[in-house]
């Protein structure tokens, strides 16, 4: 199958067109937050500590996100999360824009971080979820897709804000990669047709087919 194939499945194109809008921006965002924090404190000393905090943040975050997005569903979590980024965005931007000490400013950019909606792990469980039984084989082609989805974005993400940066523009380049994660996790979440269903949900039909089976009973 051909990833023009792929993208005909229905519902497919709906969640992978924002996915991959919310990668570049994902790819944005921890190089956007150094020339945003070296252009409002002179110090790239300060801004590798924001970004550190930031990656600090999101390393050890990121897999719980993905632990409560198996079992409450990407729709309950994945706009909250979208939500709090959108907020530590402007928390940081506006704290370097006057001047907040350097822990003020790391605080804000391990919140951006630990905000991070986790947009490829979103992706890849409804890949899963759509190329079910007889499609299942397309699989490793749609693994394949996201992989080169997720390197575009990385080499997209940072010229392009860097491009904005250079040009004397750094919060416009935050704004920006924070808008499109916001965006792309926001509309992504909104496609219930290709949500998976959460660990919870799945538990619950099996109690209740399990009621409905038990000794005695008829099973339809």
């Amino acid at each position: 199958m051909t990833y023009r194939e792929l993208l005909r499945t229905p519902g497919a194109a709906a969640f992978f067109v924002p996915t991959a809008a919310g990668r570049v921006g994902i790819a944005m965002t921890s190089l956007s937050i150094v020339w945003l924090v070296r252009s409002a404190t002179g110090s790239y000393a300060t801004a590798g500590v924001v970004t550190g905090a930031f990656a600090v943040a999101d390393a050890l975050v990121g897999p719980q996100v993905g632990r409560l997005i198996d079992r409450f569903g990407q729709r309950r979590v994945l706009l909250p999360a979208a939500l709090v980024h959108a907020l530590a965005v402007a928390a940081l931007v506006l704290s370097a824009g006057y001047g907040a000490p350097g822990w003020v400013l790391a605080a804000a950019g391990a919140l951006v971080g630990a905000s991070l909606p986790q947009l490829s792990a979103a992706a890849l469980a409804r890949w899963s979820a759509l190329l079910d039984g007889e499609r299942k084989p397309a699989l490793p082609t749609a693994y394949a897709l996201e992989s080169l989805s997720n390197s575009v974005a990385y080499l997209v993400g940072p010229a392009l804000v860097s491009t904005i940066a250079a040009a004397g523009r750094p919060v416009l380049g935050t704004l920006s990669a924070a808008a499109l994660v916001v965006a792309g996790g926001s509309i992504l979440a909104l496609q219930r047709r290709t949500e998976p269903r959460s660990s919870r949900r799945t538990a619950g039909a099996r109690i209740t087919a399990a009621r409905c089976c038990g000794p005695g009973s008829w099973c339809w």
